[in-house]
């Protein structure tokens, strides 16, 4: 990207772009999450997972994790945010994303972490991916907890993220379901109305 603008210019718009899976399921665009907060998220829980693995692994790179994820939706500034049933439609989605990308003329070096993200082609890549997941499950345990009807997603990434977990192997494998496995616990049901018993719908 030529310019600190440029990228100004797609934070802003993330920030601005609503995840379009929360307004299909009733929460208000007001108070709906952005791509922007998503992001945010996600880029937390890869720097906690990444710096977690890296003191069993030191090959690792943390501050690639937290890169990648920084980046991982930076292309919606460009299309928006699509809906998981209209980007189950198209056969080859990611490539798109990765033209997408592209577009946006960030450097090099951050256009192969995108696609080593993207086609989960490292590690770190792959962390990412359970990272954006795990943060959607996150959010949606949220939204159930305020009287939202998020109860079909909750139950579809929890299948999915327990089989990114199973894609981890050894000591790396184990550090990252130690700390995964808390959060599933966390967002069933009764985790939720009692963490959450002081929230109402909005």
């Amino acid at each position: 990207m030529s310019s600190l603008i440029g990228v100004v210019n797609v934070v802003n718009t993330i920030l601005n772009t609503p995840r379009i899976g929360w307004l299909q399921r009733g929460v208000p665009q007001a108070i709906a999450e952005s791509v922007g907060d998503h992001v945010l998220l996600t880029s937390y829980l890869a720097l906690i997972l990444c710096n977690s693995v890296h003191k069993v692994d030191s090959d690792i790179n943390a501050d690639k994790c937290t890169s990648m994820a920084l980046i991982h939706d930076a292309h919606e500034a460009l299309i928006g945010n699509v809906s998981n049933s209209a980007r189950s439609l198209i056969s080859n989605w990611r490539d798109i994303e990765t033209r997408l990308f592209d577009e946006l003329q960030f450097p090099e070096e951050l256009r192969n972490y995108f696609r080593e993200y993207r086609y989960g082609l490292s590690i770190e890549g792959r962390i990412v991916n359970l990272s954006d997941k795990l943060a959607t499950l996150i959010r949606a345990c949220i939204y159930a907890g305020a009287g939202y009807d998020t109860k079909e997603l909750i139950i579809n990434y929890k299948e999915l993220i327990e089989k990114l977990l199973s894609e981890f192997t050894g000591n790396v494998g184990q550090v990252i379901s130690n700390i995964v496995k808390p959060i599933l616990s966390w967002c069933d049901d009764r985790a939720i109305t009692h963490t959450l018993s002081n929230e109402s719908p909005q």
